[in-house]
């Protein structure tokens, strides 16, 4: 775990964009998108639970007595190494609005646990400003450094709760990345190496949650 982000950096600036299309790190994962009663966005809550192979080698870096077991300590060294972390990523979440980027703010910490030999991450990120559910709203969730791949294995793994989750018709689109990079290979080239961990490259491979508001 603690070599994450050196790998996460030395992909996104040394391996060419087709070659990191092939991820190491797997998880599965849930977004809920949480409304209030005045139609707006409050919320962007995620889930992940990754694989026995990584929860493995995060067990192996962190148990620091050897028990096994990850305890509270334990834990709350794992949430400070990844909170840190993705940090420069925005948490892997991009947020538009009718086309246009809305800033998301971060949360103070990941909240991680350890349930049936897998890692599980929760956490949750909002929007920097009000975010009214009128026209397109599309949240996407992707590694721009296509390091881990986050695999929301049903469309009911991306939902809208809360007080005005019917207001919008949702849809979930799941680009195919192989197709992605063969449209736009000599702008997505550019892109990465512009902005290696930019949202803007992320939006293009991200499965993401589209509401159609009206």
């Amino acid at each position: 775990m603690r070599s994450l982000p050196a790998l996460t950096v030395i992909a996104a600036l040394t391996i060419p964009l087709p070659a990191v299309a092939h991820p190491h790190i797997f998880a599965e994962a849930r977004l809920e998108v949480e409304t209030t009663s005045d139609n707006r966005i409050s919320e962007l809550r995620h889930v992940w639970r990754f694989d026995e192979v990584f929860s493995s080698s995060v067990m192996l870096d962190f148990d620091t007595n050897g028990d096994f077991v990850l305890d509270g300590e334990e834990l709350a060294r794992i949430s400070e190494v990844v909170t840190g972390s993705l940090a420069e990523f925005d948490y892997y979440t991009t947020l538009t609005v009718n086309g246009t980027d809305s800033a998301i703010e971060l949360p103070e910490a990941i909240k991680v646990a350890f349930q049936d030999g897998q890692l599980l991450m929760f956490f949750a990120v909002t929007p920097d400003r009000p975010v009214p559910m009128s026209g397109t709203i599309a949240v996407g969730v992707f590694d721009p450094t296509m390091y881990a791949a986050l695999d929301f294995v049903t469309d009911e793994d991306m939902v809208v709760t809360g007080a005005s989750a019917t207001s919008c018709v949702r849809s979930v689109v799941r680009p195919d990345p192989d197709e992605v990079i063969a449209q736009n290979q000599a702008s997505l080239t550019e892109a990465f190496f512009n902005e290696p961990g930019g949202n803007n490259l992320s939006k293009l491979f991200a499965t993401r949650l589209e509401l159609n508001c009206t």
